[in-house]
């Protein structure tokens, strides 16, 4: 069951992206109804979420960014399904505080809210519990982002197999239909490893791949190759065809220079870490 908070979402004075925005709850003792850590409440009361199932491409990541333009999309699409109008990177925005309401079930480790996000008003009381059906989850942005081949499917333990088979199907949809990004796509293809500029102007991958490369560019103690970095820091990931649990870097090959992730980004479940 996940439990429905009713609130205004927030954008100024903030860096959202596609996948990450800020919430003020109507009541903010419904927090305390999530399971996890405390949410994290800034001194406006307002929570910064993480949308659940679903990753954008990185806007800045330790200064690194992937391709603007689908970036930006994601963004634009998340601000203007929820109202908030205006241009983001320039003057005030026209509407922030849209109403809305979020179906969530506990924090992550960095004390944000998991959530799935819904324009509008609930049809529930404030704080009630919720059961979220497939039908359901088609309302969601975090569905609709995926269906127009915005943000990659990242999973976690915990999300319930029916609305992960919901947002999977959505997902190979928009691949399908050549959507969004996924023309452009080169998780599983492979991209050369030479420059990280080439994922930055050009090369779209999978964003948790993509944060991987760039701490091992970074990393002045990394030794080996990429492979080697990723075995030294454990991911442990479920790989749903074959329901075998491993490590991210047993999933990724690198050949000639290049690196790949050898399974779609729809059948791997990562732990929570």
């Amino acid at each position: 069951m996940f439990i429905a908070i009713s609130g205004t979402f927030h954008v100024d004075g903030y860096t959202p992206d596609g996948d990450s925005l800020h919430f003020q709850a109507h009541n903010a003792a419904n927090w305390q109804k999530l399971g996890g850590p405390a949410v994290r409440l800034n001194q406006r009361q307002q929570a910064q979420l993480r949308l659940e199932a679903i990753d954008a491409l990185e806007m800045n990541f330790e200064g690194r960014h992937q391709p603007w333009k689908y970036a930006r999309e994601a963004l634009d699409f998340l601000l203007t399904r929820l109202g908030i109008r205006g241009n983001l990177f320039g003057p005030a925005h026209a509407r922030d505080g849209a109403a809305g309401y979020i179906l969530a079930r506990q924090a992550e480790k960095y004390r944000r809210p998991v959530a799935f996000v819904f324009t509008g008003g609930a049809n529930w009381p404030d704080g009630e519990k919720v059961f979220l059906d497939t039908s359901l989850l088609q309302h969601s942005l975090n569905h609709q982002l995926l269906r127009e081949g915005l943000v990659y499917p990242t999973y976690y333990e915990g999300l319930y197999p029916d609305l992960r088979e919901e947002l999977t199907r959505a997902c190979r949809e928009a691949r399908k239909g050549k959507k969004g990004f996924w023309p452009q796509d080169c998780t599983n293809s492979g991209v050369a490893l030479d420059s990280l500029d080439r994922l930055t102007a050009k090369c779209i991958i999978l964003p948790k791949l993509f944060r991987r490369l760039v701490r091992f560019s970074k990393d002045p103690g990394a030794a080996g190759d990429f492979q080697e970095y990723l075995q030294d820091r454990p991911d442990p990931v479920t790989h749903l065809p074959t329901n075998r649990v491993t490590n991210l870097a047993a999933l990724v090959e690198i050949q000639e220079a290049s690196v790949r992730l050898t399974a779609a980004p729809e059948d791997l479940v990562f732990e929570e870490t």
